[in-house]
């Protein structure tokens, strides 16, 4: 993104015929729409000591830019994909979460709660879902699954205490189905947007081109002595603007431990 807002297009229209020799080649239904993108600007300021800077050994403004860098990714995760709460454009719900979309018909049929352990049947009706939306691509298929939901998959057993999945999690960094499962720490319920959501734990399955995400810029920071001169003292400002929309969440289900 090279502004503050972008539109990314989205385009739908029928399938190609058969046309015989000669015959009049039928026009096309297609709509093109779009999505808008907004980049919200996540900040901090870190108050450094001198002292610190000089008699540490670590090199203690890279170490505070990269806990910055990772506490952030894992709070816009949780934005992008797991905020119950309609987007109000502030640190609680800066986008409108997949969760949100998926979970906010009075019926949703894309939200599977377990009501109890995680079954097989659970990771299938899921999967089967995505397989007959329109949007289903086998090549951009992703599980995305948070920590807690890693031992729901390995512990599941049949009748006769079998594993269900003998090597449920093989491979690096893993698969389900034949599909990439990566590990997500946002993908979980929470009212507003946190680096660490309490609440249910969630197991996402769906196309990734789906997920538009609208990247301004990388990590910046800068370094100021003159606002803590009197107090030996270093600022350190952190900064990264991003956007996020789901292009269609009909290319999604969710899987929610409840209990």
């Amino acid at each position: 993104m090279a502004s503050r807002t972008k539109t990314v297009p989205r385009f739908v229209a029928d399938a190609p015929e058969v046309v015989a020799e000669g015959a009049a080649i039928p026009e096309a239904t297609a709509t093109l729409d779009e999505i808008v993108l907004t980049a919200r600007k996540y900040a901090k300021i870190f108050h450094v000591s001198e002292e610190d800077l000089n008699d540490n050994l670590v090199d203690v403004l890279t170490t505070y830019r990269r806990e910055w860098a990772s506490r952030w990714a894992r709070k816009f995760d949780n934005a992008c994909l797991g905020v119950s709460v309609a987007q109000d454009g502030t640190d609680t719900a800066p986008y409108t979460s997949l969760y949100r979309l998926i979970g906010m018909p009075a019926s949703p049929t894309n939200l599977i709660t377990t009501g109890g352990a995680l079954s097989y049947e659970d990771l299938n009706n899921a999967l089967g879902i995505v397989e007959d939306s329109s949007k289903f691509d086998a090549a951009n298929t992703v599980w995305m699954a948070h920590p807690k939901m890693l031992k729901e998959i390995r512990g599941m057993i049949k009748g006769n205490n079998d594993l269900v999945l003998p090597d449920p999690l093989a491979g690096t960094p893993g698969s389900l189905f034949g599909y990439p499962l990566v590990v997500s720490y946002g993908a979980a319920v929470s009212t507003a947007a946190s680096s660490s959501p309490a609440g249910n734990p969630l197991l996402i399955v769906g196309n990734r081109q789906m997920l538009i995400n609208g990247i301004r810029g990388g990590v910046e920071s800068v370094v100021s002595r003159d606002a803590e001169f009197s107090k030996d003292g270093v600022l350190l400002k952190t900064r990264i603007r991003r956007g996020f929309a789901v292009a269609d969440a009909d290319a999604f289900a969710i899987v929610e431990k409840t209990a």
